[in-house]
């Protein structure tokens, strides 16, 4: 029993290490050539997408560590490890491919909270300037 686990758990962790450094099942949409900025745009998100493998290398190596954790404390521990190392890839995978639907709405959203705080805090300014030079 303790030699199946042993070989599951070097297996697991080098298949799911070989799965996030291969080639994806599709790519995400480019935006048409006819934008002007849009080559500019999909070389920027190529960029920002290709520095993503940090996060597979990572939760590749936390499954890696929850398996081996699994297997010497004969599962009392490591689960936790596993979990995260999962998430991390599956996190990975969501932000190269939703970069644009995760971006823009950040973005916006952003822009609004701004907007707003700039906006209380102007009218914060004149009425306390009203209310020093005695005005109604």
């Amino acid at each position: 029993m303790s030699r199946k686990l042993l070989w599951l758990g070097i297996v697991f962790p080098l298949a799911l290490l070989a799965a996030c450094a291969s080639s994806p099942f599709f790519s995400p949409p480019s935006p048409p050539s006819g934008m002007p900025g849009a080559d500019i745009a999909a070389s920027i998100t190529k960029h920002a997408t290709s520095e993503l493998s940090m996060l597979s290398w990572i939760g590749g190596l936390a499954a890696i560590v929850g398996i081996a954790a699994l297997v010497i404390t004969r599962g009392a521990m490591g689960m936790r490890a596993i979990v995260c190392g999962v998430l991390l890839v599956i996190l990975n995978f969501v932000i190269a491919n939703y970069l644009g639907w995760i971006l823009i709405p950040a973005l916006v959203g952003t822009g609004a909270i701004s907007l707003a705080w700039s906006y209380t805090m102007i009218r914060r300014i004149l009425m306390q300037r009203r209310e020093a030079h005695g005005d109604n």
